[in-house]
């Protein structure tokens, strides 16, 4: 083979094993942003290289090559040569001879190429003696470039969901429910909602009350509105309808008990209620051609085992990256940025799949890079205001009320449980900078609200659950920096409080986190040198990190315990869709035992388990603390 056929040879090969390698991860594992560019260049330089080959590869190979001379002598005699001398007597110069004949001749035995063709297959080579073979190879390089293409701009084309209509259910407290509404035609307008008690089996049918109207809906907000359901029963189901069409349930929240309630041992309001928690989700992860280019897999498992009522969740605490602004690639620079990122939000809600998770559950919302851009720790610089203008639209009016006016953290009550949810993003430091006492990721205010939230003693609650999009354990060893291992002095600052609520009886500390694309469970107990340590199992916090609900997952290993601050409990990577299911039960007598059970389901299927629970017999005053008021045990199966 020529020097030329040997470099166009490894050229073709080695592009195609790029091109494959690189199409396989990007579709089938890590829609990366930086993999289609890779994918076309190979495919670039594939095809120049098969080109060029097809036509310079030989089509025969060499088997023999013989060559022989002959030397023969003829029959014929040569008639001799003579001359006269001066002498004039006749002289032979020349003798008679017979003439030798010489014959060369050479052999060349060539066959057809036989074409390798498990080789050929894998390396994407073509052969000029197998055209099915070369058509093969060009179809699946072709096919794969496609597919790239298909994931990157199909959805992005071809599916702005400008006339997208719909209705979701936000934040349900005792007594309201905020429905978000959007409705781009405005012959249906006004828009009303109408809500009524939802009857169970042989019940009396309960009338439908009306709504405000809606009479405007405009494109300044995307022309999405939240309307507020006022005047409702503690721990009832309702169902409501609009008039364009769009209906749904909820479930108000139940009474929380309260210290004259448990005094008189108050037995009606004892609760028992479910919440979903998970992070992360993209359409068509993993690629699959067949699929509608805004089908969410998660969406589908979760929808599966809400229908089968596996589960049956008040509302789906959503813990960031419900969009991805960023992967695979960011909107193109010709389309405006603020609509950029509300279109990712209606290719959500647009999804096939999304009626089936949202129909009968609320769903609550924080806010996580890819929200604006991935590791965003530029505060409200830059496209931060672009970015957020949608979520405000889109999540951030129908979430639970924020402690002040203007901020995207947020606090409520459900039942026996208190709720802090972080806004991790938009008040940190930079990611990089050295971590110490300036270092933040929550900022002053915030930081301020949640301590506040911490010390606040409220009769009936059980479980104080902090919300973050990012991972408070430091074990996690990959891009550290931007969870909360890169903020370890304020992090410090939290559990030293977190640890007086379980040491002074005042329930358990839980934190739900997501944005690793794995799950892991992590125990905080307070050191020995902490005032809370006499009490080590009753303070110890547990946190609970779950993602992807439909995303990939890291094939790497990355969760690594390295001292005993940070504890494992249970680390389960793989799986490319989970959600925790958090039970939270108050049912026991007199509520004295509170009760947390988190169910880990992934692919669709419960796969572990953990118990907490709090005697909350005998609630203490800070500083007068026993063993025999407060104790947390801990059940994995």
């Amino acid at each position: 083979m020529s020097i030329t056929n040997i470099a166009l040879t490894s050229s073709c090969s080695l592009s195609s094993l790029a091109l494959r390698v690189l199409s396989y991860i990007f579709l089938r594992w890590i829609p990366g942003h930086v993999f289609p560019d890779f994918i076309y260049t190979a495919y670039a330089i594939f095809l120049a290289s098969f080109a060029a080959l097809y036509y310079k590869k030989p089509k025969y190979e060499l088997i023999a090559k013989q060559s022989e001379v002959k030397f023969t002598e003829a029959e014929a005699v040569t008639p001799p040569v003579t001359a006269v001398d001066e002498d004039r007597m006749e002289v032979t110069l020349l003798e008679p001879q017979k003439p030798i004949a010489i014959e060369a001749t050479q052999t060349i035995i060539r066959r057809k190429d036989r074409p390798n063709k498990l080789r050929s297959l894998l390396l994407g080579i073509p052969e000029p003696n197998s055209k099915l073979l070369t058509l093969a190879n060009l179809l699946i390089n072709t096919l794969l470039v496609g597919f790239t293409a298909d994931m990157v701009y199909r959805s992005e084309l071809f599916y702005p969901e400008t006339d997208l209509s719909f209705a979701r259910t936000g934040y349900v407290s005792q007594t309201d429910a905020k429905i978000l509404l959007r409705e781009p035609d405005a012959s249906k307008l006004p828009l009303y909602v109408y809500h009524r008690i939802e009857p169970e089996e042989g019940d009396i049918e309960y009338p439908w009350i009306k709504s405000p109207p809606l009479d405007q809906l405009t494109a300044a907000t995307d022309y999405a509105l939240p309307v507020q359901i006022r005047n409702l029963h503690p721990s009832t189901r309702y169902r409501y309808t609009t008039s364009n069409n769009h209906t749904g349930t909820f479930h108000t929240a139940p009474t929380k008990l309260n210290s004259l309630d448990m005094a008189l041992g108050e037995t009606a309001r004892k609760t028992k209620f479910t919440f979903l928690t998970s992070s992360c989700v993209k359409a068509r992860v993993p690629y699959n051609p067949f699929d509608h280019p805004l089908y969410i897999r998660g969406f589908k498992l979760l929808g599966d085992l809400l229908r089968k009522k596996v589960v049956i969740p008040d509302f789906m605490m959503f813990l960031g990256d419900f969009i991805y602004i960023d992967v695979p690639k960011r909107p193109s620079k010709d389309t405006p940025i603020v609509e950029g990122y509300r279109k990712h939000y209606r290719q959500m809600y647009a999804s096939p799949d999304w009626p089936a998770v949202s129909e009968d559950l609320p769903w609550l919302h924080v806010v996580d890079d890819h929200e604006i851009a991935n590791d965003w720790s530029a505060n409200n610089s830059g496209i931060y205001s672009y970015a957020m203008e949608p979520f405000y639209i889109y999540q951030h009016s129908v979430n639970p009320p924020a402690p002040r006016p203007g901020v995207t953290y947020y606090t409520f009550n459900h039942g026996t449980a208190s709720f802090f949810m972080m806004d991790s993003r938009r008040y940190r430091s930079d990611n990089w900078a050295p971590d110490g006492p300036e270092k933040t990721m929550l900022g002053e205010p915030q930081k301020t609200d949640l301590l506040r939230w911490l010390n606040r003693d409220e009769p009936g609650i059980h479980w104080k659950i902090l919300v973050s999009s990012v991972p408070f354990t430091k074990n996690w060893r990959y891009n550290s920096e931007d969870t909360w291992a890169g903020y370890l002095y304020e992090r410090q600052e939290l559990l030293n409080e977190m640890w007086k609520v379980g040491a002074e009886g005042r329930g358990g500390v839980i934190v739900l986190s997501g944005d690793r694309h794995e799950f892991g469970a992590t125990a905080f107990p307070p050191p020995p040198d902490h005032s809370a340590y006499e009490h080590k199992q009753a303070a110890t916090v547990h946190e609970f990190s779950c993602s992807p609900l439909s995303q990939f997952y890291i094939p790497k290993r990355t969760y690594v315990q390295k001292d005993d601050k940070d504890v494992l409990i249970k680390y389960i990577p793989d799986g490319n869709s989970k959600f925790g299911a958090v039970e939270v039960d108050s049912t026991n007598v007199a509520g004295e035992q509170a009760v947390l059970k988190y169910r880990l389901f992934v692919e669709g299927k419960e796969v572990w388990d953990w118990v907490l629970t709090a005697d909350m017999s005998t609630r203490r005053i800070r500083g007068d603390v026993n063993d025999e008021g407060e104790k947390t045990r801990a059940r994995g199966l």
